[in-house]
């Protein structure tokens, strides 16, 4: 049966469609969240006022009993309580979301793996499963346009699961269990990664983290709950005329606790469901191989995916498969059954139980060539599945996880054929350093005297690395080394502020030495300085939050793409109208003259975005897009100037565009001023 495409935003790895699908998410998240709070009120505010009416008695107002037995007391709905009660449960619950969120933010997706046990993968390591999932995980994060993630193992956990964290992609992590490393097949392995990546492609993981902090805050009743208890039953309990007010407020808060957790569980279950069906769908549309993300599904269900730890419960919605148990775990599980996701899937598969003798004998299997560019493909199993569906998406747009799965071959191709001299300085922080600085390193001998000068001057020893790696990457096209930079950017998270200080001067002296910025050069500049910034990987805050807020930097921006690839004054007003139809802007806009375009302007106005929203981020990313295919061809600087405003936002270079990237006349190289 031949693949029907997938709806946009629904089973493709389309990032602006994924981010409105994670914006109504959120919604859905507050208003659950907004129920549950106001179960726990209720539970609060019925303790304090039974505790009040024991607590004052017959003479001050309580509740009392007439000789034919019958109950007097104050009414049941008190709305100065009622008011009281809110404001104190929305205090401790946001004193405790506060804290949650803090502990989160500080270290974002490295915070919670580390919390949950997991430890670093060295990837330069020669440990095989590690090696092999290192491998993984840089083929597809370069087929996917983002940054390496970093890499963590779960070492004392022997189910097979997963998960990804982060609040952006360029600071996400990707952690396993020692479980499935050892157990799951390459192509299982590349299943359960695309799968995780794709979480982090369509914004669920910054919904995930933010989940954590709200249900984190019901939990502190508990905790208030329980030091009530601890206050009852002390010493000078005996004297206290009031402990039975006190421990029934203490009971109740112990109770709503409970109901908040459970709350909390609805609310991930509300949430987290529908998103694990466009997990899976992405990942099969990504690997074009259902059998590999099957085969690990099967294994979980044979082997089991249950993790250890103190902290799993609250983060049980960040994992591929069921990470704890007991009856309602199995009730509320953010995770469809096994068999159902089979059934989606690889219904070739589904029904069929596999032993653990069987899942030893698929571990000895050879694993499955890389496969084929889709144009030469078979059609597409995961619309066999009936994973498919709708109408199909406009030529000139081909399904993001399409493009994907061509890229997939391509990047693993890519990364085999680096100079190993090269990518093994990107995996380590020295190397990576100097690698950063020799990808700025000009063609032109005087340029390029002048630039190794500098470093004389300020770093020996960052010199002699650049000069030891400049021979390799003398021959390398625009696309080895973007690949290289992305491989390089995750061990830069190892140099301390100094260190991270002093390579920033160093490549925007060096990208200035010719006395002009070009696109390349302004595209490595910010991926890089993005990735040296302590506070990239904390929750974005949105000062811009609509279009029309941050309309000025997005007309500077566009403008200057507009007049990039050596168009006219005529060309670039159509390039412009294009992205301002993308954008959503209202009313025409004028591109702005060539002459007030510069780099200082351009910065700033990417500076200022960067504090936009991300639905503001989305649309203008796919507003530069349009830009720059509005004339049916992308030249190579039209490209990298795109790639430089994606690093800028922390979002993945747009699918598709580099693969249409042909050799045109430069870009405008915006002067420094």
């Amino acid at each position: 049966m031949a693949a029907q495409a997938p709806p946009a935003g629904r089973v493709t790895l389309d990032f602006f469609a994924a981010q409105r699908n994670a914006r109504r998410r959120t919604t859905v998240l507050v208003i659950a969240f907004a129920v549950a709070l106001a179960a726990v009120i209720a539970v609060v505010y019925l303790a304090l006022a039974v505790a009040l009416g024991l607590g004052a008695g017959a003479g001050g107002g309580g509740w009392a009993v007439d000789g034919s037995g019958a109950v007097y007391g104050p009414p049941l709905l008190q709305p100065g309580l009622l008011a009281l009660t809110a404001l104190g449960v929305g205090a401790v619950t946001g004193v405790g979301g506060a804290w949650h969120a803090a502990r989160l933010s500080a270290g974002g997706g490295a915070a919670v793996a580390e919390l949950l046990g997991g430890t670093p993968v060295d990837r330069a390591t020669r440990d095989p499963a590690e090696r092999r999932l290192v491998n993984v995980t840089e083929e597809m994060a370069l087929a996917a346009g983002m940054p390496v993630p970093r890499l963590y193992v779960l070492r004392g956990e022997a189910g097979i699961n997963a998960f990804a964290a982060g609040h952006t992609p360029g600071h996400s992590v990707v952690a396993v269990t020692r479980g499935a490393l050892e157990r799951l097949t390459r192509d299982e392995l590349q299943g359960v990664v695309a799968h995780e990546l794709s979480h982090v492609l369509n914004a669920d993981t910054r919904i995930d983290l933010r989940l954590m902090a709200a249900v984190g805050g019901l939990g502190f009743l508990t905790l208030l709950g329980r030091l009530l208890l601890d206050v009852d039953s002390g010493p000078r309990r005996s004297r206290d005329r009031n402990r039975g007010a006190i421990a029934l407020v203490g009971l109740g808060l112990l109770v709503a606790g409970a109901m908040g957790s459970l709350c909390g569980r609805l609310v991930r279950f509300a949430v987290a469901r529908q998103r694990e069906w466009l997990a899976d769908a992405s990942a099969v549309q990504f690997t074009r191989n259902p059998d590999g993300l099957a085969g690990a599904l099967r294994k979980i269900a044979a082997e089991g995916s249950a993790v250890s730890g103190p902290h799993v419960a609250e983060a049980a919605h960040l994992f591929f498969a069921r990470a704890s148990g007991g009856l309602l775990a199995g009730l509320f599980s953010t995770h469809p059954p096994i068999e159902e996701r089979l059934r989606r899937i690889a219904p070739h598969l589904a029904g069929a139980p596999l032993s653990r003798a069987t899942a030893a004998s698929a571990e000895a299997s050879p694993p499955r060539p890389a496969p084929a560019p889709a144009a030469a493909q078979a059609p597409d199993r995961a619309g066999e599945a009936g994973l498919a569906g709708g109408p199909a998406e406009p030529a000139s747009a081909p399904p993001a996880s399409a493009l994907l799965a061509d890229h997939l071959p391509r990047a693993a191709g890519l990364l085999s054929g680096l100079p190993p001299a090269l990518a093994a300085a990107a995996r380590e922080p020295f190397g990576a350093r100097g690698l950063a600085c020799a990808l700025l390193v000009d063609a032109a001998a005087p340029v390029r005297a002048a630039q190794l000068a500098y470093l004389e001057r300020n770093d020996r020893a960052l010199r002699a690395e650049v000069e030891r790696l400049l021979p390799a990457l003398s021959g390398l096209d625009r696309t080895a080394r973007n690949a290289l930079l992305a491989l390089a950017l995750p061990a830069l998270d190892a140099l301390s502020p100094a260190q991270g200080t002093a390579l920033a001067a160093d490549l925007r002296a060096l990208a200035a030495a010719d006395r002009a910025v070009s696109p390349y050069e302004l595209a490595v500049l910010r991926a890089v300085l993005r990735r040296l910034s302590r506070g990239a990987g904390a929750p974005p805050r949105a000062l811009l939050r609509t279009v029309e807020e941050a309309g000025p930097e997005c007309l500077e921006l566009l403008s200057c793409l507009a007049w990039t690839g050596g168009r006219d004054a005529a060309a670039a007003q159509a390039a412009l109208d294009a992205g301002a139809r993308a954008l959503g802007a209202r009313g025409p806009w004028r591109v702005l003259p060539r002459d007030r375009l510069g780099l200082g302007r351009l910065e700033t106005a990417l500076d200022r975005l960067d504090a936009a929203s991300p639905s503001v981020k989305s649309a203008t990313l796919e507003a530069c897009s349009a830009v720059v295919r509005a004339d049916g061809r992308v030249g190579a600087d039209e490209a990298e100037l795109v790639r430089a405003v994606a690093a800028s936002l922390g979002l993945p270079f747009p699918p598709g565009l580099e693969a249409a990237t042909a050799p045109g006349a430069d870009a405008l190289a915006p002067p420094l001023s």
